[in-house]
């Protein structure tokens, strides 16, 4: 068994999957020490699952019989912590349940496994029949040696009935600390520290390619055309600046559609050199998302605290990002 010990955050629905997560804790009893996404009716959810996300080592997805508790936004906070984990870039470990075909399934929750297994890597199916034990531990050690995770915590000597379970354990990283909550497992009473933030630093000159969707009016009819486009990161970095303070991603969408707008028209005449109009141009959804984990990556954008009435992931500029515009606004003014 390796020496290390790893920090799982566990994301499922918050009304189900008793008898999966007792298998969860057994399976990583000496392996790992677990956090779980908790009760989205708590005004603090989000906040508590995306700082989970943010310090473990990898996210575990259980996608069982049910969708979870909707918010106002209409996604559930399985999903949330879905999209956190794919903005930050975390490596996930999911788990889909094999359902008998005569079982109806909520509409969400068909359409949240599509979702899931268009962009997941590391997906294993279970039924009521699979050993649960041994496909958790065979998936972990699969993630563990192929993104090459090296764990949270040593441990500094075998477990012993008497000895006290925070002394055997101690951490491989020295950042900010946070504090997980307890599970039953060997790993559980330690507190995590913060993986460092994954950077990919960007090149303001360099492109950043992708399709969009526009309406063209040639003649009195309407034509839907897919285009491509390319706009340099720097100016996708001048379209954020002008969003407000805090935005959700349908703002980083449109911030990013008005942009493509000051284009469409020029580009699309290439193909219809009689248009005379084109309207709502969009991003494609998949090149948005795309977009996003680039930003997060390159530490330009970053989630923010909110309080218990917003219902809604909401992003800001970073410090960084405010920096970098910046620098390069007295560049470009300098004599």
């Amino acid at each position: 068994m390796s020496n290390y010990c790893y920090h799982i955050h566990v994301i499922r629905a918050d009304n189900d999957q008793s008898l999966t997560l007792d298998s969860v804790a057994i399976a990583f009893q000496e392996r790992a020490f677990l956090t779980y996404d908790v009760s989205s009716k708590l005004p603090k959810a989000s906040l508590y699952g995306r700082q989970c996300i943010d310090a473990c080592d990898y996210a575990l997805i259980i996608i069982d019989d049910r969708y979870g508790t909707t918010q106002r936004t209409g996604v559930s906070q399985m999903h949330l912590s879905y999209l956190s984990a794919e903005a930050k870039l975390k490596p996930l470990l999911v788990l889909i349940k094999t359902h008998h075909q005569l079982i109806n399934i909520e509409p969400p929750l068909t359409d949240f496994i599509r979702t899931v297994e268009k962009h997941a890597k590391y997906i294993h199916y279970y039924d009521e029949d699979t050993q649960m034990e041994q496909l958790l531990i065979r998936a972990h050690d699969e993630i563990i040696a192929s993104q090459k995770i090296t764990g949270s915590w040593t441990k500094t000597r075998e477990r012993s009935p008497l000895a006290n379970e925070s002394t055997m354990l101690s951490p491989r990283r020295s950042s900010v600390s946070t504090r997980v909550s307890k599970d039953q497992n060997s790993c559980s009473t330690a507190s995590t520290t913060a993986s460092p933030s994954l950077s990919r630093p960007i090149v303001l000159t360099e492109i950043f390619s992708f399709q969009y969707t526009a309406h063209a009016y040639e003649g009195g009819n309407l034509t839907e055309v897919t285009m491509p486009i390319a706009l340099t990161w720097l100016e996708i970095l001048q379209a954020l600046i002008k969003i407000s303070p805090t935005f959700s991603s349908y703002g980083l969408q449109s911030s990013i559609n008005r942009l493509i707008a000051s284009k469409a028209e020029n580009d699309v005449q290439q193909l219809m050199p009689k248009v005379h109009a084109v309207a709502r141009c969009q991003i494609a959804q998949n090149d948005l998302n795309r977009l996003q984990r680039q930003l997060v990556a390159a530490n330009w954008i970053e989630l923010t605290t909110f309080g218990a009435r917003v219902k809604q992931e909401l992003w800001k500029l970073t410090f960084y990002a405010k920096k970098l515009s910046k620098e390069q606004q007295d560049f470009v003014s300098s004599p």
